[in-house]
């Protein structure tokens, strides 16, 4: 079988586990990901349904948690809720009186295609960098709407609790995230790292799966 190459570093990456798709780990960086994806319908209808299950506790909740981070780095003036899904965070973020624009590609259209008036300085994405097989392409796309000094927020659960065990493939198949079809790329404290260096990054782990960006420089990358 041939070897994809990784989807952060570009290095050849080998099998490590099957079911129903096949996923690699990089022996560079240890992201783990699979390029089986499933068809836009599948990936539409999936989502809808996720967003027709969402508690209003729960955007309450991620809201003031999402703040209490950013504020750590500066307050938010104009913010972009990336793969805004319902809009429920968005909603959450203006009835705080903050700025927020919120982009579903399923109802706005993608990134590359917006005109925006103002950079962000601020960009969120709740559960969305794991969904994204074009990694690179979306990161440089937001690179081009961010402000500089601003920073990209993401949460998703990180591979860091297994990825170095001599179990790690036994513990993946245990892990329910990966289950998720539209669940394509998994990240561990190494993938972070390689990934700021590629990227002239600032890599933050907070609580263990919330990560911020911080551009080193205003010179876009090339990955």
């Amino acid at each position: 079988m041939p070897k994809p190459p990784c989807r952060v570093c570009n290095r050849a990456a080998a099998v490590f586990y099957q079911d129903s798709r096949t996923f690699y780990r990089c022996g560079n960086c240890s992201l783990v990901f699979t390029n089986e994806i499933a068809p836009p319908a599948e990936q539409e209808k999936h989502y809808q349904a996720q967003w027709g299950n969402q508690q209003a506790e729960f955007w309450k909740g991620q809201a003031e948690a999402i703040l209490q981070i950013i504020r750590q780095y500066h307050e938010p003036r104009h913010i972009l809720d990336f793969g805004a899904g319902s809009g429920a965070l968005t909603d959450e973020l203006r009835k705080r009186g903050l700025d927020c624009t919120p982009l579903e590609p399923m109802v706005h259209g993608f990134l590359k295609d917006q005109k925006y008036f103002n950079k962000f300085d601020v960009i969120v994405g709740v559960e969305v960098i794991e969904h994204l097989p074009n990694l690179w392409e979306e990161l440089r796309e937001m690179e081009k709407v961010l402000a500089p000094g601003g920073i990209m927020l993401f949460t998703t659960l990180l591979t860091e609790a297994f990825i170095n065990a001599p179990d790690a493939a036994a513990r993946f198949k245990e892990w329910w995230y990966k289950d998720d079809q539209t669940h394509v790329t998994f990240f561990s404290y190494r993938s972070l790292e390689v990934l700021g260096d590629i990227a002239n990054y600032d890599v933050d782990v907070v609580v263990d799966k919330v990560l911020v960006f911080k551009k080193k420089s205003a010179h876009l990358f090339v990955a």
